[in-house]
């Protein structure tokens, strides 16, 4: 096997063309790290705002089913007395007219 050997000169010289390139892409990847850095704290603070926004928004939205829940309640109550009221007439007006059908029909034999 043949050993080379080279001067100090020429190692710097290899050290320096090599590395120098790895050395520039290591600090644009830096660069690029911290701003990505930046955009992840800039989205952390939009998510926490957003998320404080859905949840006002989710108290607003539940109040306002918990008020028509109400309102549907009442109106069920409502409805289910009307109908008892209606009931209560039509039975006042049909036996009446039952007792007026049965004379017309015994009248007619």
């Amino acid at each position: 096997m043949d050993e080379k050997y080279v001067t100090k000169l020429e190692f710097q010289a290899f050290r320096d063309g090599e590395f120098e390139a790895l050395r520039s892409d290591v600090r644009e990847l830096q660069v690029d790290v911290r701003e990505l850095q930046v955009d992840v704290r800039e989205l952390q603070v939009e998510f926490v705002s957003f998320r404080e926004e859905v949840r006002g928004e989710l108290k607003a939205v539940n109040l306002r089913i918990d008020h028509l829940t109400d309102k549907v309640d009442s109106l069920s109550k409502s409805v289910d007395k009307s109908m008892r009221v209606m009931m209560w007439i039509a039975g006042v007006y049909a036996v009446p007219m039952m007792f007026m059908l049965y004379k017309i029909l015994e009248g007619t034999n």
